[in-house]
């Protein structure tokens, strides 16, 4: 099933849960947005494309946090700090690393024999968040249609991790000549649904579709990558993407909304 097909089918199902959930709440009651800080634990599976895909196999995971204020009116403002990272995922490994391994295609470590060398991309975000949540079920102003975009910086690189026998050749200060680590602007765009409940419960979440870019540069003084022809400083741009659908567990700090009870 295409990635847009899931999306729309998950996007239907949360839709209908929200408006169920809505339902139950009395009718005779009003209730007045929340002006509160949140925090937001985030999960969500990615896939790349550009540069990070020629690097690395999709997909890759991504774990954040967020430190989150809503108005009243509605508007949401904060910080988001995030890790991704793949599991054995780099590509063309022993072309990349042709230098320091045998002709057998192996790594010999410290015991003599091979080191069993798995390489993954790990990575983190920074960002400063803005957006608001747009109203759509009744009874229910805090919750609605979200969109948020975001600002600030990202960092990939390779980590090398023998698991057979110790390869000095990719440890410390060796393993930066290898590791591509790179640095720089990053972006974000989400749209998704936000559910805050009524009542004062742990049932708060967000679903939502989102789109990064980041613009990439080596961190690094003198990089060796023998499938790229590097040997020197690398001063190229990478450019990349991840998407994916993210899925938030929000947890208000304080405050709760306000109920007007009308009697007839």
């Amino acid at each position: 099933m295409k990635v847009s097909k899931i999306l729309t089918v998950a996007t239907i199902c949360c839709s209908m849960f929200f408006s169920t959930m809505a339902q139950r709440n009395n009718n005779d009651t009003a209730v007045d947005t929340l002006n509160c800080p949140i925090i937001s634990f985030n999960f969500a599976p990615v896939l790349g494309m550009g540069d990070i895909n020629d690097m690395f196999t999709s997909p890759m995971l991504e774990f954040g946090v967020s430190a989150l204020y809503k108005t009243k009116t509605n508007w949401v403002f904060g910080v988001e700090g995030s890790f991704f990272f793949g599991d054995d995922n780099l590509k063309n490994r022993a072309e990349r690393l042709a230098s320091l391994y045998t002709e057998a295609g192996t790594m010999i470590g410290t015991g003599g024999s091979d080191a069993g060398v798995d390489a993954f991309n790990r990575g983190f975000f920074a960002l400063l968040q803005a957006g608001k949540v747009f109203p759509v079920v009744k009874n229910n102003p805090n919750s609605g249609v979200m969109l948020m975009f975001g600002a600030g910086m990202a960092q990939n690189q390779i980590i090398y991790m023998p698991s057979l026998e110790e390869a000095p050749q990719i440890s410390g200060n060796y393993a930066k000549l290898y590791d591509h680590q790179q640095r720089g602007l990053a972006l974000s765009e989400k749209i998704g649904f936000w559910y805050m409940n009524n009542k004062k419960t742990y049932l708060n979440i967000s679903v939502a579709f989102e789109f990064k870019q980041m613009w990439l540069k080596s961190t690094r003084d003198y990089v060796i990558d023998d499938f790229m022809g590097i040997r020197g400083k690398d001063d190229k741009t990478y450019f990349s993407h991840l998407y994916g659908v993210k899925i938030g567990w929000m947890i208000p700090l304080e405050g709760k909304s306000t109920q007007e009870y009308y009697y007839y």
